[in-house]
């Protein structure tokens, strides 16, 4: 519906980003949540329609930038609201994401506003929507047991979608969270949609054939592995959900800053993988 002022571009970046299991715990932010807090802070500054959001591009990555275009009568109120935001979220994430930025520039855009329900009912979502570390592990110390992440915010002329990636190792937990955010976009007025689901990959205490593989790196390098367990998504899971008696493990070479543009794959940890794995495969075959 019409709704006149001026039209605001409110972009949250400067973010690390990261894998959305591997570094769920290391405290960074996601642009999409925070998106969210901005836009919260903003309309209690002053009156404003949400027009579109935004932000990340896969599931599987916290999200390094998200952005919003609003209609305002009162841009002053809602600039220094984002320049007060900002502030204080580099405050609050100086440790693990110090470079957070928040901006808002005039824009242009001929879209018509939400109304003001929509507007509210977005900004519930992105501001009570749950995110990041839901349960740690109480088999492994340390370990990150169920955790969701807010990967993909889109929005067209009829709709805003919210895309999670929820992780666990405990089938129960993962459909426990599963319905949490269906029971939020029910009281919302909207829907959710189950997408790519498969088994969990619970920890098993006993396994000959993670006992083998250690032999095998321990005969090649002279010491032993590091053996860890991973909050990821790996095809184990798949497999073992369809098998429940099936020993796998998972192994593979040494990759840095997964999911950024910053990942790399170092060359040389893959030559001792694959001589691991042949290793591996000729005493199984003995």
């Amino acid at each position: 519906m019409p709704f006149d002022g001026e039209t605001l571009r409110v972009k949250i970046s400067g973010l690390v980003g990261g894998h959305s299991g591997e570094e769920i715990h290391k405290g960074r932010a996601n642009a999409n949540l925070l998106l969210g807090r901005a836009l919260d802070e903003m309309s209690r500054a002053g009156v404003l329609r949400l027009i579109r959001v935004s932000g990340g591009a896969k599931d599987n990555a916290i999200p390094r930038e998200a952005e919003a275009v609003v209609r305002t009568g009162d841009a002053a109120a809602l600039r220094r609201a984002a320049e007060a935001l900002a502030a204080a979220l580099r405050a609050e994430y100086h440790a693990a994401d110090g470079h957070i930025t928040v901006t808002v520039t005039e824009t242009d855009d001929g879209l018509t506003p939400m109304d003001a329900a929509s507007t509210e009912r977005a900004i519930t979502l992105l501001l009570c929507a749950p995110n990041g570390v839901v349960e740690m592990s109480m088999d492994v110390p340390g370990l990150v047991q169920t955790s969701l992440n807010l990967g993909r915010l889109t929005s067209d002329e009829a709709s805003l979608r919210a895309s999670f990636m929820i992780r666990s190792s405990i089938n129960s937990q993962k459909n426990a969270v599963a319905s949490r955010l269906a029971r939020l976009a029910e009281a919302l007025g909207g829907q959710t949609e189950l997408d790519s689901d498969y088994s969990a990959w619970p920890y098993r205490p006993e396994s000959p054939l993670r006992d083998r593989v250690a032999e095998v790196f321990y005969e090649q390098y002279g010491e032993k592995p590091r053996i860890a367990a991973l909050h990821a998504g790996l095809e184990c899971g798949i497999l073992s959900g369809k098998l429940p008696e099936l020993d796998c493990i998972s192994l593979g070479p040494d990759l840095t800053d997964i999911h950024t543009p910053r990942e790399r794959l170092h060359i040389a940890s893959t030559e001792r993988t694959w001589r691991l794995l042949l290793g591996t495969l000729k005493r199984l075959d003995a």
